[in-house]
Formats: C-alpha cells, structure tokens, sequence
C-alpha cells in the first residue's frame, strides 16, 4: 500500500473557474498543477493559444536539413535507420513517408530486436553502403552508435542523426546530431520523443517553395503518427511536446490511414474518441508487439499504404502476435514471483534485478514495468543473449557469456545513470531516466545488482524508497459521476509531466464484485459509502490482490467509457487503506478517542522509545529524532490503534488530516520540541535540505519538505522566500515540485518578509503549547465524512 499525499491547495487565480468551463475542481487541479494565471492556463487548455518552439532550435538541425536537402537535389539514395518500438517505427514511417513525397529515393531499415537489438550496426549497415547509399538518416537512435557512425564516416558517407536517448560520455562523428538532450534544462523542445524530433525535422525540411512546390506535402499530416510516438514512448507532457499530442490526438481520430484505421478496428477503439489512454493501452502494444516478437520493418507499410488490404492483412498479423505477446507476459511475470518466493533476498537491495536464462528478450520490458509498479522499485530484468547478438557486442569468439536486459524506473530515479555510473564492467547500456537497455557478463549480475542499487540509494541521498500516491481531492462517491469526467477532461491529456487526477472515498464498503477479462484476471467491484450510493470501480490485474475486509478508502481514477455510442462513467481502483469501523462511523455519531498526556512524567525520550515499543503503536515525529525510535512524518501515517504524537503539529489542519488517516482509538500526547521551532534552527534546517537539492540535481517536493521541517507549506515557502532574497538558493515551484538551485551569495531579506516568517514559526508555537493540553487532539470528534 502506498503513502498517501495530499497536494497543498494554492489560491486559484481568477478567472480560471470560468476558463475551466464553470468547474471548481478543475480550476483547483490546474492551480495545484502550477497553473497560476489565466494566461498560463489558455496554451495549456487550448493549443491554439499555445506558441511552439521553432525547429531550428534544436542543435545541428539546419545542418542536417540542408545535407538531406542536398540528397534529395543530387539524387543520392538516403537510408532513413529506425527502432523497433512503436516511438521508432512512427518516426521511421513519417520520415519515409514525408522524403519520397519529395522526391528522394528512401530505403530504410528498422532492426531486428533478437538479431540486432537497438542502435545502428556495422554489420547491416555496411551493405547498404556497399549497395549505393549515399547518407544516412537515423531516427530515435544513434546518439550512442560511435563506432558504425565512424566507419561510415571513413567510407565517405554522411550521417544525420535524430535521437532523443541520453548522451553518452563521446558523441558520435556524425555531419549532424540533433537531440533534445542538448538543449538548456526546461526549453519546451527538451522533452521531445524521437518521433517529435523527426516532426521537428520534417518541418524544416517542407520550408520552402524549392520543395514543397506540387509535392502536397503537409508535415500536419503526420500529427497522427507524432501521436502515437509520444504516448507509446512515456515522454514527458511538457511544451511541445504536450502540443504536439493535443494536436496529434484531434488528427488520430480522424486519420486517413488504413493502416491505423484498421489496428484501432481490431483493438475496438471508437476512432472518434481515441485518447491516450486508448494509445497507450490498446493501439501502442499492438505495434509494439511486431517489434517484441516479430520484424517491425513491416509497421512502415502498415503505417504508410494507402491499401485497407494490405493494412488489414498486417493488422491481423499484429493482432496474433499481440496474442502471443501476452501469454508469453504472464509467464515470465509468473517466473519473475516465483522466484522472489525461493529468494526474497533479492527484494532487498533497492534495485530488483533478476534472471532468467530463458525468457524472451522481447517481453522482459513490460514485466519489468510490471514489477516495477507493484514493488515500486527500478527493475531489472536480464535473460541470455543470443549468439548472433553476442557476435553483435563484441568481435572476441573467447568472450564470456552475454546477458541483455530492459530496466524500468520510478519516477525522480533515473535508471540509465545508474547504470552508467558502472559502464566498465558493462558491454553496453543506453536509454532515458525511466527506461534503459543493458549488456553485461552472465558472472558479473551480482556485482552489477549491489553496484546500481548503491547508486540509487545516493540518488535518493540514503532514504528509504517510498510508494506514494497523490490524492488531489477527497470526494464522495456522489460527486463521481459522468459530468465530472468530461469536465476532467479540459486537463488532458495526462501523462508524465501532467499526471492523470486521483480522487478519494472515506469510509466504504465492497458490496458485491465479478471476475471479467477472458482469464478473468480482474475484477469490476460494487462498493458502497456511508450514503447507501454505489459505484462499480474497475480493479486491473487483480487476481492476486485481497479485497478489502470492512470499511476502507478507496483511490480511483475517473474516467469516460464509450461503448457502442453510448457514453459512461468509468472508475478505476488505484489503491485502497483500511479503516476499523468506529461506534457511530455509519450513523455520522460522534465517536470518542483516548487522549493521554505524557509531559509530567520526565524523560520524555525514554516515554517515547516506550511507547514506540508498543505493537500497536505508531509514532508520529517531524523535525526531530531520537535514537532507537522509528518515527513516521504526516506523510507516512496509517490506520493504527495507537498514535504517539513524538512531536506536535504546527496546525489544526495538518492535525486533522494526519488522524483521519489514522483513525486511532487512543493517542499519547509526548510533545517534544522540533529542532525548526525557531527562526534559527528553522532557516539552519532548511538551508541544509535545499543544499542536499542541490547536490542531488532533484526537484524537492514541496509536501514532503514540509513534512522534513515539521510545518505547513506556507510557512517552508516564506522560508524558501528568505533564503532567496539573501542569496543562498534559488527556487522556483512548478506544481508540487521545487527546483532548488545555488544562490547568487548576497543579498538581504526584506524586513517584511522576515516579520512574515516570525509570525508564521509564533503560530506554529502557539498551536502546539495548546495541542500539549490535550485538547486539541480532541478526545470527542465528528465521524470522518
């Protein structure tokens, strides 16, 4: 179960309710969101009011347009090298499309996952030059093809590389290299996909009239396909990247592709309602599926005929292996637990890697993705690489036996600098902070096991990896209905970057449930609130999941479901906690908690190690420590018997909200002072954890740095504010996260500002010289509503 979090709710600006359509909710989300104005809100609601980034931002992309123009002009034969997943085949089917429609002569290849695996080799590339081509046009890879790119180089043939992959140590001698990852942090390119990149491209190369002219091209019209890359690829839903899949999203549902036409057929996608999720869930794994299990040269014709035959052969074609794709999942998940059942050893280091000799290369990605959300923890999975693929890694016949593996992340951990951080005693890695491919000796897993998981312990600075989920509002199961979730939907769509909204019921109960899917491998549950209202919430892969027993609150995701032209309310169960039923929970009765007080009995560290003992016991402790006490912050509570308040709340609201997550029937009252309660410690404690920021290059979120200082937001941004005005850091807050940076190294706060902060820590002090009485705690309280 994760820790659940509730965002800060800043003042929405006005104007923006009646932006948002009338809805509250919405305008409260897209403020939480980082949403402070209505002039920020109309490019993110309306991409017709969004301004995008000209392509020749991007580094080398003049430079490559104009050699591939000079191809397209002298008749050279152009070889445009893709990727195998859907990101690469989208972005190797628009360049195709887009260079013959402007007269050049186009091969292309997209490797073979078992043969070659990702990026441009040597072997295939050179007969293609021993065939005639006279440049090279990479698309989502080559940024780490070094050694290819060279020797091409050596044959007198250009390459033009489009990738968007992390940049290795030495970047390839290639005549262009255009890549986001070059750009400065947060441009609004800077999150582009391969296939945007290749949008990008494309639009520079249709300037013009020399080219355009009588050639009908239209780069709009590969939006669809920009679409799919985006989604399927996991990018980052920031700047252009978000505009290109808001505009892809309206040009997919009404694309004149037969190939598309006829995959979304076969997944029973409604076209005219296709949306991310459908993408994403129905229509990219499909595509990827040929890449996994199959040879994916075959999306480009899929992508490009303009023949519904041969698009609808292909389509089938994907639909079998899609088939196959999933019963060869479920095996090596299968595989995957058991063997953390013989070995739970393995579930202790912070990074989960495991092998298995024989699984399938192509579907070890998804069950890492898979192991990954249920252990919330980076995974790797490694399986035997094949002989002509170790011929591929390497030229010795003596060298030792391959491993190759996918890894997936969590989010704020990146996953591919982990591994590099250990590249020697790597054959070859490469990938994004959420998404890597490795290559390394069988004899040296172990080593790489304790090796990456010690980098990612340094990544999160020693702490604990911690699930946790955001709740953006609590709701009723009243206020969950179809009007919402089409109101919800101004927001997408949702994605990294601009995470789909999740809401919460109190207090519930599973009234009745049924197997469905053809497995029956998940659930549809009835649940019902103190109100007597029912919903049926959708609960995916939970065959090995317990429902809950008693009263429970419910995280869900609210969505629309179109079936047959008829429109409906869809919930989805994200995660659930378990409350113990209380005299009068279902009457809205008041019902009573023990308070008891512990200041008189001296030795207030040895009470709470005591108490702390206690197995029933959960204690609640910010802004301080104590030896042999293990303490949880408001961030980590759960439903307990009893709390132990080691240290007391700064607020009314923040107490509130810490006991209806616990709902305990008797709470001791310790009360010892956090080392924040003065100005000095404060602005002292503060400054070391944005310093920490700092070394660690993460975005501080802004609940749990409140929740490190042992006070409400309001009162860390003063602080922040403070700080900033005297030059020892830099922050600026997107949302709920804060980027801290190094300050200029002078200045003074303002003698306001620092009044402000004075009040905000008197406050703090005040409430907890009151909560030590006793009676803020409050002995009698309301049912939770």
């Amino acid at each position: 179960m994760a820790e659940w979090t509730t965002p800060s709710s800043p003042p929405v600006p006005g104007g923006l309710e009646d932006l948002a359509g009338g809805n509250a909710l919405v305008a409260k989300l897209l403020a939480q969101r980082g949403i402070q104005s209505v002039e920020d809100a109309r490019p993110f609601l309306d991409p017709a009011a969004y301004d995008p980034a000209p392509p020749e931002d991007l580094p080398d992309l003049e430079k490559g347009v104009r050699r591939i123009r000079s191809a397209i002009e002298r008749g050279e034969r152009v070889l445009v090298w893709g990727d195998f997943d859907v990101d690469g085949q989208t972005s190797t089917a628009l360049l195709v499309e887009a260079l013959r429609k402007l007269g050049a002569e186009v091969d292309y290849h997209v490797p073979h996952r078992e043969r070659e695996s990702h990026g441009v080799n040597w072997e295939h590339l050179e007969g293609y030059l021993d065939d005639g081509v006279g440049v090279v046009l990479t698309c989502d890879t080559g940024v780490s093809s070094n050694r290819p790119i060279r020797k091409a180089r050596n044959r007198g043939v250009d390459v033009v590389v489009t990738d968007h992959h992390d940049l290795p140590s030495r970047l390839p001698p290639a005549e262009a290299l255009i890549n986001p990852k070059r750009l400065p942090e947060r441009h609004p390119l800077g999150t582009l996909p391969g296939v945007g990149v290749a949008y990008k491209f494309v639009q520079k190369l249709a300037e013009g009239q020399n080219l355009t002219e009588g050639t009908g091209l239209r780069p709009t019209g590969y939006l669809d396909l920009v679409a799919l890359g985006i989604v399927a690829d996991i990018a980052v839903l920031r700047g252009d990247t978000r505009y290109l899949l808001q505009l892809g999203l309206e040009k997919l549902r009404e694309t004149g592709r037969p190939g598309l036409q006829a995959v979304m057929d076969s997944a029973n996608v409604t076209r005219e309602e296709a949306d991310e999720e459908d993408i994403g869930f129905r229509i990219g794994p499909r595509l990827n599926a040929v890449g996994r299990l199959g040879d994916a040269n075959v999306s480009v014709p899929l992508l490009t005929t303009s023949d519904p035959g041969e698009a609808r052969a292909i389509a089938g074609d994907l639909e079998e292996l899609n088939d196959r794709r999933k019963l060869l999942t479920a095996q090596v998940f299968e595989a995957a637990r058991k063997k953390l059942r013989w070995e739970p050893e393995l579930l202790q280091t912070a990074v989960l890697v495991l092998y298995g000799e024989q699984w399938p290369a192509g579907v070890i990605g998804i069950v890492a993705h898979r192991l990954t959300e249920k252990y919330h923890k980076p995974t790797i999975l490694l399986t035997s690489a094949s002989e002509e693929y170790s011929r591929k890694e390497g030229d010795s016949e003596d060298q030792e036996a391959l491993t190759r593996g996918s890894a997936r992340s969590v989010e704020d951990l990146n996953i591919t600098a982990a591994i590099a951080d250990h590249a020697d005693m790597l054959q070859s890695f490469g990938g994004h902070p959420m998404a890597a491919g490795v290559t390394l000796p069988e004899a040296k897993i172990g080593r790489f096991r304790r090796l990456v998981s010690r980098s990612i312990v340094g990544q999160k600075g020693g702490e604990e990896i911690v699930e946790t989920l955001q709740i953006d509002s609590y709701l009723s199961l009243e206020e969950l209905t179809l009007q919402l979730a089409e109101d919800l939907r101004q927001a997408a769509p949702f994605g990294p970057g601009n995470r789909e909204p999740v809401f919460a019921c109190r207090n519930l109960r599973v009234s009745g449930y049924e197997e469905i899917g053809s497995d029956g491998g998940h659930l549809k549950v009835t649940v019902t609130g103190p109100k007597s209202a029912s919903r049926e919430v959708l609960w995916w892969n939970a065959q090995e999941e317990d429902l809950p027993d008693g009263i429970f609150d419910l995280a869900v995701t609210v969505s629309t479901n179109v079936f047959r032209g008829e429109r409906s309310l869809q919930l989805t169960w994200e995660d659930s906690r378990v409350r113990r039923k209380e005299t009068g929970e279902e009457t809205g009765e008041a019902r009573s908690t023990e308070v008891i007080g512990h200041r008189g009995e001296g030795g207030l560290e040895d009470t709470l190690r005591a108490l702390a003992d206690r197995g029933d016991a959960q204690v609640w402790m910010e802004a301080r420590q104590v030896d042999g006490v293990g303490a949880k912050s408001r961030l980590g509570l759960a439903p307990c018997k009893e709390l132990v308040l080691g240290t007391l709340p700064p607020s009314r609201p923040v107490l509130e909200e810490a006991l209806a997550a616990c709902e305990p029937e008797r709470i001791h009252v310790v009360g010892l002072p956090p080392t924040t309660e003065t100005k000095e410690g404060f602005t002292r404690r503060l400054l070391g954890l944005c310093k920490h920021a700092i070394r660690s290059g993460k975005a501080a979120p802004l609940p749990k740095l409140s929740a490190a200082m042992g006070h409400e937001e309001r009162t860390v941004r003063l602080g922040l504010q403070w700080l900033e005005e005297r030059g020892q850091i830099q922050a600026a807050e997107t949302g709920q996260k804060l980027s801290i940076k190094p300050g200029s190294g002078s200045g003074e706060a303002d003698s306001s500002l620092e009044q402000a902060l004075e009040e905000a820590l008197q406050e703090a002090r005040a409430f907890r010289k009151y909560a030590l009485r006793g009676e803020a705690p409050l002995a009698k309280r309301s049912a939770a509503k």
